[in-house]
């Protein structure tokens, strides 16, 4: 199947990793506001959603809709860490353990969604993705 495939897997299961942790991170966090706890609660709700499209796509074989579920979240996912890069190694006021961690995050995570998408790009038709006449 067409959507097995290893780069497609890797941000599946490092975008839960990711978003999973911080969750608990945000709702731990005891300097902000409830407001700022669900905005970005409702970011990672969104890639989360992403994902479980992804991983459904993949166990039912409905390439086409899989390769739209992925290309979503590749492209969430690199807008996202372009974002928070921007805003916490750029602009942040975070020690440098901080911004090395987040750098580092951020960068696996947008060159796992660019594999990701590479690995979905449309090139020849899968046998899968032809329609019986």
């Amino acid at each position: 199947m067409a959507l097995r495939k290893p780069a497609v897997l890797a941000l599946v299961v490092w975008t839960f990793l990711v978003w999973t942790v911080r969750l608990g991170n945000v709702w731990r966090d005891s300097e902000m506001s409830t407001a700022g706890k669900i905005g970005r609660t409702a970011v990672i709700l969104v890639l989360t959603a992403l994902l479980v499209a992804v991983m459904a796509h993949m166990f039912r074989g409905a390439l086409t809709a899989g390769r739209r579920a992925v290309r979503l979240l590749a492209l969430a996912t690199m807008f996202i860490w372009v974002q928070r890069l921007l805003t916490i190694v750029v602009f942040g006021a975070h020690d440098a353990s901080f911004k090395t961690v987040h750098a580092i995050i951020g960068v696996v995570s947008i060159v796992l969604a660019y594999l990701a998408l590479r690995s979905v790009a449309d090139r020849e038709p899968e046998p899968e993705d032809i329609a019986p006449v």
